[in-house]
């Protein structure tokens, strides 16, 4: 058996070692974060999903009798259907608490991997830690939500008033600017939900304390860090929906060549429902990257500010050594 080597959070990184701690502390917990994730996240992920594979399902159904031309009226009672708009909001309602639940369970763990230093974590363990930090990510989730509505009519107004005023190469230039505000900002708060859970702070001081962190000479830094990692989960997530897209694409061909009307058979609909579902159970498992990367980055910038790690050390000298320190493993 592999002996256990307990990872350091409160020490400096740059980006590769960022990187590859990331990846170690996966590797290393790997079982443990993926059963509490699976266990406390899994359900509302795998209920969402399944609604969205059944909601695609019925898209395709609504588009075969538009092609048809068999019920041309369709299409518009299924849109004002009170089962439509109830199965929507039921889908946006349980990604949404999946989206939440993903992150508390994630952060819960890497804080309770630091408190008992430890791998052997159980999931009921991290399910109490993640049951008090739902209510306050909640809070937060909707504030992100009506902040970027905020920024982001703010920042459009400017756009439009050169469109009103100036050429439309004034205008194309305005919204790539709009779209590097929001990128700005996005990254600038990312470390809001760890902040929180760690320090306890409310959302106000969490995300002050994120921009603080961040804009402190490290925001290219933390763009990467979360760039690459976005784009392995990215990546590797949309392996599951190749299926989908190998069975869309030959069916539209087979029905531009025979001219016969876009049809979606039974099993090519129950394929699409199965590759949506482990669609985004692959990405809430793989979405547990960005955030471990986001963990490691807030240590690096507290360590590299205010050393507190080193303070902790610095305090210990003298002391009576408890035992052993576990080595360091990357």
């Amino acid at each position: 058996m592999e002996e256990f080597k307990l990872i350091e959070f409160q020490q400096t990184r740059d980006f590769s070692r960022k990187i590859n701690t990331t990846f170690e502390f996966l590797r290393q917990n790997f079982k443990a974060l993926m059963k509490s994730i699976l266990y406390i996240a899994g359900p509302p992920v795998l209920v969402g999903s399944l609604l969205l594979g059944s909601f695609i399902g019925d898209f395709f159904s609504l588009l075969q009798g538009a092609q048809t031309g068999s019920n041309p009226e369709l299409a518009a009672d299924y849109f004002l259907s009170v089962s439509f708009w109830l199965q929507l909001s039921l889908m946006i309602l349980l990604l949404f608490i999946s989206y939440i639940i993903t992150i508390a369970t994630i952060n819960s763990y890497i804080i309770l991997y630091q408190e008992k230093q430890t791998n052997k974590l159980e999931v009921s363990e991290v399910w109490n830690k993640t049951r008090q930090l739902f209510w306050p990510y909640l809070g937060t989730t909707v504030l992100f939500f009506l902040a970027f509505l905020v920024v982001y009519i703010v920042l459009l107004i400017p756009v439009f008033i050169l469109g009103d005023m100036s050429s439309l190469l004034l205008v194309f230039i305005g919204f790539p600017v709009l779209i590097c505000g929001v990128i700005y900002l996005m990254i600038s708060a990312s470390l809001t939900y760890f902040v929180q859970a760690y320090e306890k702070k409310n959302f106000f001081d969490s995300i002050a304390r994120s921009f603080r962190l961040v804009n402190n000479g490290k925001w290219w830094s933390t763009f990467g860090l979360l760039f690459i990692l976005q784009m392995i989960v990215g990546t590797v997530s949309y392996i599951f929906l190749i299926p989908y897209y190998i069975i869309v694409f030959t069916t539209s061909l087979h029905s531009a060549q025979s001219g016969a009307p876009f049809e979606l058979s039974e099993t090519m609909g129950l394929i699409i429902l199965v590759c949506f579902t482990l669609y985004y159970m692959a990405q809430m498992l793989l979405y547990s990257l960005p955030h471990l990367g986001v963990a490691f980055q807030y240590f690096n910038l507290v360590e590299l500010k205010e050393a507190r790690g080193l303070m902790s050390q610095i305090e210990t000298l003298g002391k009576p050594d408890a035992g052993p320190r576990p080595e360091e493993n990357f």
